[in-house]
């Protein structure tokens, strides 16, 4: 099973069970786990137990990202996966989709984000995205990722699995549920300053623009700059405007500036300003990137 095939595989039940196994010393009997994450329940005076077929979605889905191991009757919490707190194993499940290429199932979920990232940055904003349906949505994505299929035969991507993909999205801190066509919409706020506290960045130390980028490139493959964002870019013949910002890291880098994240520098050469992308802001362009409460988000 992928991520996106185990439909009711969810991040919230991955991380049940792997806190369960870390709670467990690290491994737990496969029915004694199932009992705990899926308890049956009395129904007019009757013991009525829940569907297995679930239970072994939320194995298949933390077996696919590698956090979980399957020995026999066993379940094994997997050496390296970080089940300290629920923030710890977003952070631990977002590195390992990071370092994923368009040969491993699971790579889908941070290459179909690289690609609506891309697809905003041609567009000029992220307008189109509520524009769509999920149809739609799900067939302009398969269109542009490479050629692959999931292990369950059918397409990488469907309108099936878009769910799935926008609830590990959700989870990883680079989307957000909204009232609309398709009830979300991109904002990475979360995810970019987590990545800039885990960075180590001191506070108050001024960072040249390039350099914060090229930083970020490379913790967040899928944003500007990164392999992803590259290819993506690539596959759908965009070429990228030479030092400005694509609609999605733009939001996010104003909205950190706003909340006191970040500051953003304003004056500076104009040779060494990075544009943002066009919005009513105030904030139009910066030439370094100031941390001051990365604690704080």
């Amino acid at each position: 099973m992928s991520l996106l095939s185990s439909t009711q595989g969810t991040p919230e039940r991955v991380w049940s069970l792997v806190s369960l196994l870390a709670d467990s010393g690290g491994a737990l009997d496969r029915a004694e786990a199932a009992g705990w994450l899926n308890p049956g329940f009395t129904r007019d005076n009757q013991e009525v137990a829940e569907k297995p077929t679930a239970f072994q979605q939320v194995v298949g889905a933390a077996s696919s990202l590698g956090a979980v191991e399957a020995d026999g009757s066993m379940l094994r919490l997997s050496p390296g996966c970080d089940a300290s707190t629920n923030a710890a194993f977003s952070d631990w499940v977002h590195d390992r989709l990071a370092t994923l290429d368009s040969a491993e199932k699971d790579g889908v979920v941070l290459e179909a984000f690289a690609w609506l990232a891309a697809k905003s940055d041609a567009e000029g904003s992220v307008g189109w995205i509520s524009q769509s349906t999920a149809d739609g949505f799900a067939d302009a994505a398969e269109q542009a990722l490479p050629d692959a299929a999931d292990d369950d035969g059918d397409r990488r991507i469907n309108r099936t699995k878009l769910p799935s993909w926008r609830r590990w999205l959700i989870s990883l801190g680079l989307i957000v549920s909204f009232p609309g066509a398709l009830q979300w919409h991109p904002l990475i706020d979360r995810r970019v300053a987590r990545e800039l506290t885990r960075a180590g960045l001191r506070q108050n130390e001024e960072i040249p623009a390039v350099a914060f980028l090229s930083l970020l490139a490379k913790r967040l493959p899928y944003l500007d700059g990164g392999p992803m964002f590259v290819e993506a870019t690539r596959r759908i013949k965009h070429a990228e405007r030479p030092r400005q910002l694509s609609p999605i890291l733009s939001a996010a880098l104003r909205n950190l500036h706003d909340d006191g994240v970040i500051e953003l520098k304003l004056l500076g050469d104009a040779a060494d300003l990075i544009r943002l992308s066009q919005d009513t802001h105030r904030l139009q362009a910066f030439y370094a990137v100031v941390a001051k409460s990365l604690d704080v988000v």
